[in-house]
């Protein structure tokens, strides 16, 4: 038997085991140790019979760019503290002061 014919019939073999598994209410691992399987190699079948299904799938989704509409901040109240890093805190009140000068506290 070449390797193509070991390939597909590892496949074969690997593919009825998985669909023998799903038609059952056992976990992946009790199922492997009903029926002496090697769990590795059953979870290693399951993810590439996974993979290969939905590579095969005729509608793919795709992602894309959407619009977004952005609109300026209700809230300019307050200081604005411009960190040497770039990092803006904006926004600081009387209300926020506190969490303010913990961040502020925890730069080196």
């Amino acid at each position: 038997m070449n390797t193509d014919q070991q390939t597909k019939s590892l496949s074969t073999y690997w593919s009825q085991q998985i669909q023998s598994w799903q038609k059952t209410n056992q976990s992946q691992s009790d199922y492997c140790r009903t029926h002496n399987l090697n769990y590795h190699r059953f979870t290693y079948w399951r993810r590439k019979f996974s993979g290969l299904a939905r590579r095969n799938q005729t509608t793919v989704q795709r992602s894309a760019f959407v619009p977004v509409k952005s609109s300026p901040s209700v809230d300019t109240e307050g200081l604005t503290a411009i960190l040497p890093n770039g990092v803006v805190l904006q926004g600081i009140t009387e209300r926020h002061l506190a969490v303010a000068r913990q961040l502020l506290g925890l730069l080196p």
